[in-house]
C-alpha cells in the first residue's frame, strides 16, 4: 500500500429499494459515514438508481465520487446461478451491469482498500488485485422496511453465501449472525473480525438526572476536522451571543482535541466559553452539561455524529439541515430547529423545563440503543482496515 496521508477506499453497495428513503440501507450509510473519518470514500451503487438518487447520496454521505445507474448494454451477462433467485427478487432481473463492472475494474489501482457490501454487490468486486477486500454479508433488500436484521437472517439462508464466504479474507457481520455462519461451516479465521469489538469507539452511555446538571451547553467533536470547526464557529457566531442574552448564567463547554492556535485564541476571547482538550465524550457528563448541540452544517458523517450525541442521555439540539441528510430513524432522538431563533428557544426550553428535558433525553437514548449495534459493526470494519493498513506499511 502506498505511504500517503490520504487513503482511498472503494465502497460497493446495492440499492435498498425497500428502505423507505436514502437509496442505501441504514447500515450501509452508517458504514460509509464511519469509514469516511479515515478514508476518502468512493461509492459504487449496484442496481437501479436514478441520477437524483446518486446526487442525494453525494449530498447526504459526502463521498469523493459516486458511480452507478449505468444503462444496460449487450455485454451484460447473467449472474451466477446461486445468486439469481436473490437478485430476481430484489431487482426484478438477473443481469449484471457490465459497464459498472468495467468501471470498477479499470479504477481499482486508485484504491487502498475495497468494501463489498452484501451478496448482490459481490459480483462487482475487483478481481486479480492484491488490494484488501472486506466483505459484509448481511445483505441488501429486507422483507420489512429498512430492517437490516431481517435481511441478514434471510441472506444467511442463501447457499451462495457459503460459497462466497470461502473466498474472502476479511468478513464482517454482527456476532450473533457470525455464530450462525460458524455453525454452517464458515471458518473462524474468516469470522474472527466479527467477534472483535472496537475499543473506545462506543459513545458514553448514561442515565442523566436533570437536577444534577447545570445551565451548560456542550459540544463534542474532533477540532482538527474542518467541518466540525466550521459548524462550531457558526454556533459561536450566530447562536451563542443570543443564548447568552436569553439564558441566565449559561455556559458553553467545548470538548475536543487538536484545536488550532487560531481556534484557541478565538475561544479564549469569549465569555463563559470553556475549551476542554479531550477525546473522551464523558467530559460532557463530568461538566454536568444540560444540553448538547450538534449544528452539523458542514460534516459528511451526520448519522455517526447524531448517534453519539443521542446515546449520552443528554438532550441534543440540531439543525433542520442536519436531519435532512440523516437517516429517518435518527430523527426521533433529537430536537430539531429550523432557524437560529428556534435553536435558542429550544435550548432555553430544555434548560428550564424538566419534563420536556426528560422526554427528550429518553427518546434520544431509545433511538441510540436501537442503532448502536450498527455503529459497532462499522467501527469494527474501520479499525481492522486501519490495522491492515499499518501492517502493510511496515512490510
Amino acid at each position: 500500500m502506498p505511504d500517503k496521508a490520504i487513503r482511498n477506499l472503494l465502497y460497493i453497495s446495492a440499492v435498498q429499494s425497500q428502505s423507505g428513503e436514502g437509496v442505501l440501507s441504514l447500515q450501509s450509510r452508517i458504514n460509509i459515514g464511519v469509514l469516511s473519518r479515515d478514508f476518502e470514500v468512493s461509492l459504487a451503487v449496484v442496481g437501479p438508481v436514478t441520477v437524483e438518487g446518486l446526487h442525494r447520496l453525494r449530498v447526504d454521505l459526502g463521498p469523493v465520487r459516486v458511480t452507478g445507474g449505468f444503462e444496460k448494454s449487450g455485454a451484460d451477462r447473467d449472474c451466477d446461478k446461486g445468486l439469481r433467485r436473490l437478485m430476481k427478487s430484489r431487482f426484478g432481473e438477473t443481469k449484471l451491469n457490465a459497464r459498472l463492472q468495467t468501471t470498477i475494474q479499470r479504477n481499482v489501482d486508485a484504491f487502498d482498500a475495497v468494501v463489498v457490501d452484501g451478496l448482490l454487490s459481490w459480483p462487482y468486486r475487483p478481481v486479480e488485485t492484491n488490494i484488501p477486500v472486506a466483505f459484509i454479508p448481511y445483505g441488501q433488500g429486507a422483507a420489512s422496511e429498512g430492517d437490516d436484521m431481517t435481511s441478514a437472517e434471510s441472506d444467511l439462508r442463501e447457499p451462495y453465501l457459503m460459497e462466497v464466504s470461502s473466498q474472502v479474507d476479511m468478513l464482517f457481520i454482527r456476532p450473533s449472525l457470525a455464530s450462525k455462519l460458524s455453525e454452517q461451516g464458515v471458518s473462524m479465521r474468516r469470522l474472527q473480525y466479527s467477534f472483535s469489538h472496537p475499543t473506545g469507539a462506543k459513545p458514553t452511555l448514561a442515565e442523566v438526572d436533570f437536577n444534577l446538571t447545570e445551565p451548560r451547553i456542550g459540544f463534542n467533536g474532533y477540532l482538527g476536522d474542518k467541518g466540525n470547526v466550521a459548524s462550531l464557529m457558526w454556533f459561536l457566531e450566530e447562536i451563542w451571543p443570543v443564548a447568552q442574552r436569553s439564558i441566565p448564567g449559561v455556559e458553553f463547554h467545548i470538548v475536543g482535541s487538536a484545536p488550532s492556535r487560531e481556534l484557541q485564541q478565538k475561544i479564549a476571547r469569549l465569555s463563559r466559553v470553556v475549551l476542554h482538550w479531550s477525546t473522551d465524550d464523558r467530559q460532557l457528563l463530568d461538566q454536568r452539561c444540560r444540553v448538547v448541540v450538534e449544528p452539523l452544517l458542514f460534516e459528511s458523517h451526520v448519522d455517526a455524529k447524531l448517534i453519539n450525541a443521542m446515546a449520552r442521555g443528554i438532550p441534543t439540539v440540531t439543525t433542520r439541515h442536519a436531519v435532512r441528510r440523516a437517516h429517518f430513524r435518527m430523527r426521533s432522538g433529537v430536537v430539531v430547529s429550523d432557524s437560529r431563533e428556534e435553536m435558542v428557544v429550544a435550548i432555553n426550553r430544555l434548560m428550564s423545563d424538566s419534563i420536556q428535558w426528560k422526554q427528550a433525553a429518553r427518546e434520544g437514548m431509545v433511538a441510540a440503543r436501537e442503532q448502536l449495534p450498527r455503529f459497532e459493526l462499522a467501527h469494527c470494519i474501520r479499525r481492522e482496515l486501519n490495522r491492515f493498513s499499518r501492517a502493510t506499511l511496515r512490510v
